[in-house]
């Protein structure tokens, strides 16, 4: 065979053996992304399911604080306008101390997505607010909810004990939160300035520890939430 033919011969192999590890690599590659896309697509899935959960519980939540809010203003009405004792206030005085877990935040598919790699998410806006809510709100909202129940559990040790029958008195196998407190001399309350300046300062706090980190990380969720699932009905159409 004259050498120019043989070398035609052999070029011609070699391409077609680059177009055969190019067809090859493109195939891997298209392989790869519809693996990433599927993972992605399960991620998302993961937090639609999650984040509607959050979201219902935060909102079943919002109300309790409110009345512990309303009993603690109920309570410092009557004490600071020297109004008479009633039985309602019992009451008042059970709800100005309760504590509701709304700092169990689930993080698994977040910790899910760690592992994987957050770069699994493609779009960098989804990602950056998914970074914000489990890096940033849930931390925080955790953090001074905590501060919020400890505040509560110290009263009862330094507090409330002087003042009150007991503490939490409700049958704890009932749904429903239903309970009183009973103070050893209402009419002292109504003298007592330590009790007073730690129910203003209670009042301020559920504000500052509950309802602003809540409300913030609520509000971060639902952003979250309504991109994700924008995102994962982007990918589920393509």
């Amino acid at each position: 065979m004259p050498v120019g033919r043989y070398l035609k011969y052999a070029i011609g192999e070699i391409i077609l053996v680059v177009i055969g590890i190019l067809i090859a690599l493109q195939i891997n590659n298209w392989n790869e992304n519809r693996l990433r896309k599927m993972k992605e697509m399960e991620i998302l899935s993961d937090f639609k399911r999650e984040l509607s959960i959050e979201i219902e519980e935060l909102k079943n939540t919002t109300p309790l604080y409110n009345r512990s809010k309303k009993s603690i203003e109920n309570i410092l009405n009557h004490l600071e306008n020297d109004l008479p004792y009633n039985d309602s206030l019992a009451s008042d005085f059970f709800h100005s101390t309760n504590i509701y877990d709304f700092v169990g935040i689930r993080t698994s598919v977040y910790e899910t997505l760690k592992s994987s790699g957050l770069d699994l998410i493609s779009i960098k806006e989804l990602r950056n607010l998914i970074i914000d809510v489990y890096v940033n709100k849930v931390p925080w909202m955790t953090s001074w909810g905590n501060r919020y129940v400890d505040l509560v559990f110290d009263a009862e040790q330094n507090i409330y004990n002087t003042r009150f029958r007991d503490f939490w008195n409700r049958d704890y196998k009932t749904p429903n939160l239903v309970g009183s407190m009973t103070p050893l001399d209402y009419e002292k309350l109504k003298l007592d300035k330590e009790y007073k300046y730690h129910l203003r300062t209670q009042l301020n706090l559920i504000g500052w520890l509950v309802g602003k980190p809540f409300d913030e990380t609520q509000t971060a969720i639902s952003k979250l939430m309504s991109q994700n699932n924008s995102e994962l009905g982007n990918l589920i159409n393509e």
